[in-house]
């Protein structure tokens, strides 16, 4: 079987968060991942590059101190060396969490 590097991977990621007041927060994620392959190393067939981009922005309300309300956005994107980055799919959410006490 012949060596080498079966794979390079590169993760970036970005993430901000503001909290406007106590009680109120927003946070923005960006994640870029590009991973190169040397398909000769593989026994099946694999794609020689891929590309993936990631983001999430996310709002936080506490309404008290156990009630937490939160609005959300995430999307990913995939390519490779012959398609560019292209949105696959999105999701928009909201949940509110809460603790029961005894």
């Amino acid at each position: 079987m012949a060596g080498g590097r079966l794979f390079t991977a590169n993760l970036t990621e970005v993430r901000a968060v503001y909290y406007l007041s106590s009680r109120m927060f927003m946070r923005a994620i960006a994640q870029y991942t590009d991973i190169d392959r040397n398909a000769a190393l593989y026994t099946g067939s694999v794609a020689p590059n891929t590309k993936r981009l990631f983001s999430q922005f996310l709002f936080s309300y506490k309404l008290n101190a156990r009630t937490v309300a939160l609005l959300g956005y995430a999307d990913n994107a995939r390519g490779d060396r012959t398609i560019d980055v292209t949105r696959t799919d999105r999701t928009f959410f909201a949940k509110i969490g809460y603790a029961w006490l005894p």
